[in-house]
């Protein structure tokens, strides 16, 4: 008698139990809703009025950012081929600057902008390179001189002197003919990093600048093109004007004077 009712019980009480899904229980689709998966838009960039509206005044000015500027043969013998661009693209570029009427300004041009409302050219353009390589002297100098072009070197000033890099003599005679020496940290360390490594960077180059005299405007580039709020925050604690990233882009912003896009120029013609 006990073993029916056993039987009985557990016979109800497979009636009211939910069965569980095997791993290869078909049906289980069919009771779960069917999801559509929908795709995140690109974000569109914002137009130069768009940006204007919220960032500016503004101005399109593309700030042309190169590295090492030498001979197809040296930069292979370096290895240094991936930051190069020839010497002899180097001078079709400028030609083409010239030729297609662009006005070539300084960082005090910009600054003069964002100051003071001082327009420049229609068609303006700014020559950055970074790293103070001594190719920048033998190569790249002597073409700027020739079309008379102003140009910025982002030095790392504890660089200096080494072998590959410029010299202070060399820095000194450029500085007087239309090149700005600025400020690229001491050792081209990241500065998104701990707060006092990047304020012993900043300021161990700033000083030495400033004992060179060559703090003027000041300007500084960020190594590998990361900034940070803090590095921001140091930047505008030394009264620093202006500072550049290597994001990509040619519209220049008063609010964004310490987060300035760059355009990275390799071998070939020019599109800007």
């Amino acid at each position: 008698m006990k073993k029916i009712i056993l039987l009985v019980f557990a016979f109800l009480t497979s009636l009211f139990q939910s069965p569980t899904p095997s791993v290869t229980d078909t049906s289980l689709p069919s009771i779960l809703p069917t999801l559509t998966p929908t795709a995140t838009p690109t974000p569109r960039p914002l137009t130069f009025s768009e940006m204007n509206a919220l960032y500016g005044p503004c101005v399109y000015a593309p700030t042309l950012m190169y590295h090492h500027v030498q001979s197809p043969e040296s930069a292979k013998a370096r290895n240094q081929v991936g930051l190069t661009v020839r010497t002899a693209d180097f001078r079709a570029q400028m030609q083409y600057l010239k030729d297609k009427g662009y006005g070539v300004i300084s960082m005090q041009d910009l600054l003069n902008f964002f100051e003071q409302g001082t327009k420049p050219f229609n068609k303006s353009v700014l020559l950055t390179f970074d790293d103070g390589y001594d190719d920048f002297y033998t190569d790249a100098y002597s073409i700027l001189r020739e079309f008379n072009y102003p140009a910025t070197v982002f030095l790392p000033t504890g660089l200096v002197n080494n072998p590959g890099y410029l010299y202070w003599d060399k820095i000194s005679e450029m500085s007087a003919n239309k090149v700005l020496f600025a400020n690229h940290t001491w050792s081209h360390k990241n500065v998104a990093v701990k707060e006092e490594v990047l304020k012993m960077e900043i300021s161990t180059a700033d000083v030495q600048l400033n004992e060179k005299g060559l703090d003027v405007p000041k300007v500084f580039a960020y190594p590998y093109g990361l900034e940070s709020g803090a590095a921001i925050s140091f930047l505008q604690g030394l009264n620093y004007k202006l500072a550049f990233t290597t994001k990509h882009g040619g519209t220049l912003c008063k609010k964004q004077m310490l987060d300035l896009p760059r355009i990275r120029i390799g071998n070939g013609n020019l599109d800007i």
